[in-house]
């Protein structure tokens, strides 16, 4: 947040006059308010509204419409790229999941064709495209940039595709069916208002968000076009308007690459009531990675987009970035796809729909189509070619974005921080960048060409792509998304004596499974149990060997014998020890059962908690480190190769950072309150520079909170900005999530204000890095713990999310962020991005001028 930038008003309360009452009185008063579980909510301000609003919103079908327009084909080239064969490969590929889509062919609206194209079109250029198509004219289309068309049945064609979309969105946005894929052709993101290009007649998208937004139903629109060229069209379309807000990510080469426009480039943000809602960002170099799209997906996409809160999301679905388009020449592979549909899942109540555009590699194609579509039916997403170091053009094209959208945007005024080149002395790329605007384009004219434009791969190409294709779809599985789930039966003998004034009981749990009965969820989930795998040892008959890979074994004699001498916050009795083996058995199970491929996820709902228990000692209502145990059995036992281990309580997991400190197999990332070490457990280990010795050096990450009531922006935008890239670049093979929810609103001990649902959200944008098992943690507000473990496990699951209401991201979170990233940006090249910004856009020799002042000045220093 920048200096000059209004504070949110505060709430003053006037000081009440000096009580009489004893020095007892006031001590039993507020030991009652501690006890309090939440406060009395008001009809102004329910903080579970947005959850219980969404009780009972389960995901509908996804629809899927199939209009290959085999009468649309060019008369002049028989090679055309654009050609019917597109349509049928997704389609055949689209069969493998065919009888779990709801088929929308054809079930187009009534609407009159030229009430509907004169949405977005004049009614001039629909006569032209008429007439154009009714002479077949090769001379004429010679007029316009990569233009066909084959009689009056391509002008038919272009209605029905435009028809189809919007009757799948009209579905989507009703709340029929959940979201969409609409395999139609022609496409159409390049058509402008005036002119036909690019293979397109009509923009189907623009089309279809202009009748929605008119008719009511719908306010705001996300479209997210990851074409490789550039949809100018749709960007025209929308330029001035807020309730669109358009992103595309594509190729651009300085403007050298087609369409070869400057309006392509990143400090095109729109006009009017729209500047802001138009983003580009253009791609300089070719044979970019998964890697380098998702830096700039979790950098610039996700923080704008939860910041807007779209109620729609359309996708502008071009494959011609993916591996082997001779067009496009990037290196995407066909699971990249899947993951963005997932992170863009918790985003308008999870309604999307995804249309066809460009994409022109058949197999790639067909494949980025199906997993595309699996990711809508939510199965899992299939792993990501990995990267480790993101192309330096890129890191250059995100901060040039978010230069631009810097004064609009609080996600990037609030959070990246700002230096004006005039006060610096020394430029240093690695912490430092300047956006300078370059375009070396040249706009073609006509007349163009109609045939021969457009290069195939070779054969030895062809067979060469193809093979990594075929390759690629090996590595992928077929796992259905079923979520296992186990409870620790155990857990009720774990209660504190008689007299005893601990918040961690065993209500906690019966809480959650009444909300679990409540919101349905039980039926959803399928029960695990404990069972025996020749393949893998009992976990039952060998947890003490598991817990013996984690604890010594002075302490956990002393532990089963006469246990620990009660504490404050630590009691045993003669059932605990039941309690703590079952705890981190039912973590081992899920474990194995993510291993068997029997489940995608697991929810372990266990107690005690234990990611304060250490070696040696217990502590903060832990007695034994569940999650750290199941760490070291999964890859001990279960042949897992890397563990990551994210921790949401609000208390740091002492415990789990001494125990994974050391280890380059197990990365530890924890959000949570520090103050200074002043809060519990008052280790100076919970500090950001603790970051892990020797060979585990950046393997560990503490984002510590300090002196601020962090809110659902302050742990959303850590999670996008440090947790999710993190994630992605250790690329674990499961994921254990230490889900304590005491930081969420009116919590005793947290005294956080995280709503329920932003819970969910931080799951829904990890599921798709690795397998992910929740297990419970603290939380100490029984509502808003269940709340957050239903919101948790709906992202799971795949429902539809209640959104958070997104405030400022505060000042003390900023710090932390910028703290944390400090400490583990040299060990992780994927954190390079973050850069202190020259707030100002420059030209070429602008920046050439104040580069050579800067060497002025170091050299009279």
């Amino acid at each position: 947040m920048g200096d000059n930038e209004p504070k949110s008003p505060e709430t003053r309360i006037s000081p009440k006059p000096i009580s009489r009452k004893s020095l007892r009185e006031l001590i039993q008063e507020k030991r009652q308010e501690a006890k309090k579980d939440i406060r009395e909510p008001s009809f102004v301000d329910d903080p579970y509204g947005n959850t219980s609003d969404f009780k009972g919103l389960f995901r509908k079908e996804t629809a899927y419409c199939f209009v290959p327009s085999d009468e649309h084909y060019s008369l002049w080239d028989a090679k055309h790229p654009e050609n019917p064969q597109r349509s049928h490969a997704v389609h055949q590929a689209v069969e493998a999941v065919y009888n779990r889509l709801q088929d929308l062919t054809d079930k187009t609206t009534d609407i009159d064709a030229k009430c509907l194209l004169s949405l977005v079109h004049t009614p001039e250029y629909i006569l032209e495209i008429e007439h154009l198509c009714s002479q077949e004219s090769e001379s004429q289309a010679t007029q316009y940039d990569s233009i066909y068309y084959n009689g009056l049945l391509s002008n038919k064609a272009a209605i029905n595709a435009a028809k189809n979309t919007l009757n799948m969105a009209k579905m989507v946005a009703e709340g029929k069916v959940q979201n969409g894929f609409a395999n139609v052709r022609p496409p159409g993101h390049h058509a402008t208002p005036h002119v036909p290009n690019g293979f397109c007649l009509y923009n189907n998208i623009a089309i279809t968000a202009k009748y929605l937004l008119e008719n009511k139903l719908t306010e705001r629109i996300l479209i997210v076009d990851y074409d490789v060229h550039h949809g100018q069209g749709t960007q025209r379309i929308f330029y001035e308007t807020d309730q669109v807000l358009y992103f595309s990510i594509h190729r651009y080469e300085y403007g050298k690459f087609w369409p070869n426009l400057e309006e392509s480039s990143f400090n095109h943000v729109g006009s009017g009531k729209g500047t802001g809602y138009n983003i580009n960002v253009p791609l300089n170099q070719t044979g970019l990675t998964d890697y380098d799209y998702l830096s700039i997906i979790l950098n610039v996409l996700l923080p704008v987009a939860y910041e807007y809160n779209p109620d729609l999301v359309l996708v502008s679905s071009g494959f011609d970035s993916c591996t082997g388009d001779f067009k496009g020449e990037m290196n995407i592979t066909p699971a990249f796809y899947a993951h963005l549909i997932h992170m863009l899942g918790g985003l308008a109540g999870g309604k999307m729909l995804v249309v066809l555009e460009g994409g022109y590699f058949l197999p790639s194609l067909a494949e980025g189509a199906l997993q595309t579509v699996k990711a809508l039916l939510n199965d899992p997403s299939p792993p990501l070619e990995y990267h480790k170091n993101i192309n330096s053009s890129v890191i250059d094209s995100i901060n040039n974005v978010k230069v631009a959208l810097r004064p609009y945007w609080k996600c990037f005024n609030q959070v990246d921080p700002i230096s004006p080149i005039t006060d610096i002395v020394r430029f240093d790329r690695f912490n430092y960048h300047v956006a300078v605007h370059r375009y070396f384009g040249v706009v073609p004219e006509p007349p163009f060409p109609t045939s021969g434009g457009n290069p195939l791969n070779s054969e030895s190409l062809f067979s060469m792509h193809e093979s990594k294709v075929v390759y690629l779809r090996g590595k992928y599985n077929s796992l259905q998304n079923i979520v296992g789930y186990m409870e620790n039966i155990h857990s009720a003998g774990h209660e504190p004596g008689p007299g005893l004034r601990i918040q961690e009981v065993q209500k906690r749990v019966q809480d959650i499974m009444s909300k679990f009965i409540e919101y349905e969820l039980l039926k959803e989930l399928k029960p695990v149990e404990f069972h025996h795998d020749r393949s893998y040892p009992s976990v039952v008959e060998d947890v003490e060997r598991f817990l013996q890979l984690t604890h010594s074994a002075d302490y956990l004699e002393m532990l089963w014998s006469s246990g620990p001498k009660p504490q404050p916050d630590l009691y045993w009795d003669t059932k605990s020890r039941k309690a703590c083996r079952f705890s981190c058995a039912v973590l081992c199970q899920l474990a194995l059962e993510i291993k068997r491929s029997s489940i995608a996820h697991g929810v372990g709902i266990v107690r005690p908690p234990g990611h304060h228990a250490k070696s040696n000692s217990g502590g903060g209502f832990c007695l034994v480190n569940n999650v750290a145990v199941s760490a070291n059995y999964a890859i001990d036992c279960l042949g897992y190769k890397k563990v990551l281990i994210i921790d949401f309580d609000v208390h740091h997991g002492d415990g789990t950072q001494e125990l994974t400190y050391s280890k380059d197999n197990v990365m530890y990332i924890s959000l949570h309150r520090f103050d200074g070490g002043k809060f519990f457990p008052k280790d100076p280990a919970g500090n950001y520079m603790y970051v892990g010795e020797e060979k585990s050096a950046g393997y560990n990450l503490n984002v510590a909170f300090e002196n601020a009531k962090m809110s659902d922006a302050d742990y959303l935008y850590t999670w996008i900005k440090i947790v999710l890239p993190l994630a992605y670049s250790f690329n674990p093979d499961i994921i254990f999530v230490s889900a304590g929810f005491d930081a969420g609103i009116h919590d005793p001990l947290g005294h956080y204000n995280v709503h329920p649902e932003t819970f969910g959200h931080l799951i829904q944008l990890v599921k798709s890095v690795a397998p992910v098992i929740l297990a419970l943690e603290g939380g100490y507000n029984h509502t808003t713990t269940s709340l957050g473990m239903v919101n948790c496990v709906k992202a799971l699951l795949g429902h539809p999310l209640p959104f958070p209401t997104i405030g400022d991201v505060k000042r003390e979170a900023a710090l932390a962020m910028a703290q944390s990233i400090s400490a583990i940006k040299q060990y992780w090249p994927i954190m390079e991005v973050n850069k202190k910004l020259d707030p100002v856009i420059r030209s070429q020799s602008d920046f050439d001028d104040a580069t050579k002042q800067m060497s002025k000045i170091a050299i009279t220093l």
